[in-house]
């Protein structure tokens, strides 16, 4: 049995619902066995950032909802940020990390390249504009398998 069908788009909209009540952005959900338990994550974002009382508080937020309204069956419930190398989805976060150092990973080639590191300067639904060494690359978003954000360390 897939999990993934357990987290339905009312279910998702739901727990966005609750956390956005409290400025907390809901980033992704995943729902899978992991080591002979079921793992529920819920991931989080607010513009100044996730500590632990943001993951507390957006924890308070969902669990009774969870657990007594739509009663999922989970072994643990994380909640936690993306982190700093986060997968960029949703058209916000293009824009929120404009400006950003980003990775982009393409499904085919582009002169003779597969992955592009640079500065995310713009995107729409039909590309993405990077700055590579001085010069801006459009990136067709038709080909783009994923966009990472790239800090240095």
């Amino acid at each position: 049995m897939s999990h993934k069908r357990l987290i339905t788009p009312q279910v998702t909209a739901a727990v966005s619902g609750r956390l956005e009540k409290l400025g907390i952005e809901l980033y992704d959900i995943e729902y899978r066995k992991e080591s002979n338990s079921l793992v529920l994550r819920i991931f989080i974002d607010t513009v100044a950032g996730v500590d632990t009382d943001t993951c507390v508080a957006a924890t308070r937020a969902i669990k009774d909802y969870l657990d007594e309204e739509i009663q999922l069956n989970y072994d643990y419930l994380e909640v936690s940020s993306p982190g700093l190398d986060r997968i960029l989805k949703q058209e916000r976060e293009f824009i929120r990390y404009r400006g950003s150092r980003v990775l982009v990973k393409m499904r085919q080639a582009v002169d003779g390249q597969k992955n592009f590191v640079g500065i995310l300067v713009e995107s729409s639904p039909d590309d993405l504009k990077i700055e590579l060494d001085g010069r801006i690359v459009s990136l067709n978003r038709e080909n783009v398998s994923m966009v990472r954000l790239h800090p240095d360390f």
